[in-house]
């Protein structure tokens, strides 16, 4: 559960004692219901960490960051804009309200920093009038009648009965000798690992639901075409059935709805009693059966080959789920990308600026979608330590592979990201072409250019020869949109 309101109280009595006077100097909001704030103290700085997000609500000081997925929120931005540079005034914690507000103060300026941890919880930057200037939390607002420039108050108190039943619960806060902020710090180890681990799971699941989905929907179709493909012994006895009429036709009467013939096969002389169409004639009763011989084999034909295509993508996909569940805590957040960040009240969510195909190894690649998708994906979702890739000296899409901080693409990978960003050039269809890949901190967009127009430095180059098998296998592992490439 979250921090307990025993524990609320020793937080913010420690802030209020330790942090007055400390520096805002910079802040994150990297989900909704999640801020950092760094404040300078002598001789070090502190990073806060304001949750309200349920069971994992809590003031605390941070070991770690969880890493901002794509484009910074609205919230991060006014935080950025209305704290830098003001002072720590005040830390009240407001107990029947359940909300924690921090004053700030510069020049005779005065911010809020409010956090409510009730249902649903959200943060809130308010002006020295205690008007909202801007709000997080998905739901948040609406719930709760607020907006950006409503006058805020405190949530409506809990009941007497939940305020006796909170402050009865004992703290769990342990503070350790080494502890510069004890309360605070403690605070962090009663919950900082399950929300990492929250956040993880969430990673995880997101990873694994485009996969989990193509899996199920694979097999179910794997099972249908699998019984198609052992239609051979049905063709066959077609087959023979045609034969054994052909050989009879003047035996057979038109309008008979069944016949005795005698078949000469390799175990002896057998009578066999064939079924008719009494609308049929005997040649046309003869071709049927051919016909329907020749539309199962070729349906047998076809549905071996889409067999072999769908174990394929039930394998690939069972080995990425295989890979995606071996990830740990810190592989799965440094894929954070996946967490688009929800706007909720902040302002529409977009659809993804880029199309994702699957590389060697389970390995992510990005393709933009257009001109202004490139940018989006260059210079609002790429972080700095990804691959980028571009086509060399022709219009086209940009290309990111996203890595762990330090990590090394693999060959094939790069081969992988290679293929597509010739195929979504003006190479597409060209037996070979030349692409350029460096990390993106090396691309930059150009004063004044068109949407997608960049230059780059440091770059390698190399040519590429396009191998078919390996650019029908990257384009039929597309998800995120059904399946055209």
């Amino acid at each position: 559960m979250s921090l307990r309101p025993v524990e609320f109280g020793e937080v913010v009595a420690e802030a209020a004692a330790r942090l007055v006077g400390a520096v805002a100097q910079k802040a994150w909001c990297p989900l909704p219901r999640l801020a950092y704030l760094e404040l300078r103290v002598p001789g070090r700085s502190v990073v806060l960490c304001l949750c309200a997000e349920g069971e994992l609500s809590r003031l605390s000081v941070a070991e770690d960051r969880f890493p901002t997925p794509g484009e910074p929120a609205p919230f991060q931005r006014w935080l950025r804009q209305e704290l830098t540079g003001f002072k720590l005034q005040a830390a009240r914690y407001l107990e029947d309200s359940r909300a924690i507000v921090l004053e700030f103060e510069r020049e005779d300026v005065r911010r809020r920093l409010v956090l409510e941890v009730g249902a649903p919880g959200g943060l809130l930057l308010l002006s020295d009038n205690h008007r909202v200037l801007m709000l997080s939390g998905e739901g948040f607002g609406p719930r709760r009648n607020l907006y950006p420039g409503a006058q805020w108050s405190p949530p409506e108190p809990v009941s007497p009965e939940a305020l006796a039943k909170g402050r009865a619960q004992p703290s769990r806060l342990e503070p350790r000798e080494e502890d510069t902020l004890p309360k605070l710090q403690a605070a962090e180890r009663v919950l900082g690992q399950k929300d990492r681990t929250s956040r993880a799971d969430a990673i995880r699941r997101r990873l694994a639901q485009p996969y989990r989905a193509r899996l199920k929907r694979s097999s179910r179709t794997l099972e249908k075409v699998r019984a198609e493909a052992q239609r051979g012994p049905e063709a066959e006895k077609h087959r023979e059935v045609g034969e054994l009429l052909a050989q009879n036709l003047h035996r057979l009467k038109r309008g008979a709805s069944q016949v005795t013939l005698t078949a000469y096969t390799e175990a002896g002389v057998e009578e066999v009693q064939v079924k008719l169409d009494p609308k049929r004639t005997p040649k046309e009763e003869a071709d049927w059966h051919f016909h329907q011989y020749r539309r199962l084999l070729r349906g047998v034909e076809q549905a071996r080959h889409r067999e072999m295509e769908l174990a394929r993508e039930v394998a690939h996909a069972q080995t990425a789920l295989t890979q995606i569940e071996a990830m740990d805590d810190a592989a799965l957040m440094a894929q954070a990308e996946v967490l688009q960040v929800v706007q909720g009240e902040e302002g529409p969510k977009g659809g993804l600026p880029f199309k994702e195909y699957v590389g060697h190894g389970g390995a992510r690649i990005w393709v933009g979608r257009g001109s202004e998708d490139n940018d989006q994906l260059t210079f609002k979702v790429a972080r700095p330590w990804h691959m980028w890739l571009h086509a060399r000296g022709l219009p086209g899409s940009h290309v990111v592979v996203p890595l762990e901080k330090n990590a090394e693409v693999s060959q094939e990978v790069l081969l992988d990201a290679a293929h597509l960003a010739l195929h979504h050039s003006g190479a597409k269809g060209e037996p070979r072409g030349e692409v350029s890949y460096l990390p993106v901190k090396f691309v930059r967009k150009l004063k004044g250019a068109a949407p997608g127009q960049v230059t780059y430095a440091r770059e390698k180059t190399f040519v590429v020869r396009m191998e078919p098998e390996r650019l029908e296998r990257l384009l039929k592992s597309r998800h995120g949109d059904p399946g055209l490439p």
